[in-house]
């Protein structure tokens, strides 16, 4: 359970921060580095418990050079953002102030 519960807080903060209306296993991929590590799997076992949820839905259009390889594409629903608005807020200032820490110990 501890496992899956980081996961998806992660993709759910990652989803927060950065105002997604749409998100592929890609995204979730390039996000911090607790979720860099996820298999396919691993991916779409949170995507499926962010369904349930109801905090994203799978996307079934088919854009121009679709394949029937290429792994789903999530469409987040617009009410989490007005739900957790403020949530979004603290993670996307989180965010910052890691990145920021980070850059002051790459210039030391």
């Amino acid at each position: 359970m501890s496992d899956d519960h980081e996961r998806l807080t992660a993709v759910a903060g990652y989803i927060l921060a950065h105002c997604l209306k749409r998100i592929t296993n890609r995204d979730v991929q390039r996000g911090d580095r607790s979720m860099r590590g996820l298999t396919r799997r691993d991916t779409d076992r949170v995507f499926e418990q962010l369904d349930a949820l109801g905090w994203v839905s799978r996307d079934t259009s088919r854009p121009q050079g679709w394949r029937p390889s290429d792994p789903p594409r999530w469409v987040v629903n617009p009410e989490v953002h007005r739900l957790f608005q403020q949530r979004a807020q603290v993670e996307a200032s989180r965010r910052l102030s890691v990145r920021e820490a980070i850059t002051e110990v790459l210039r030391s």
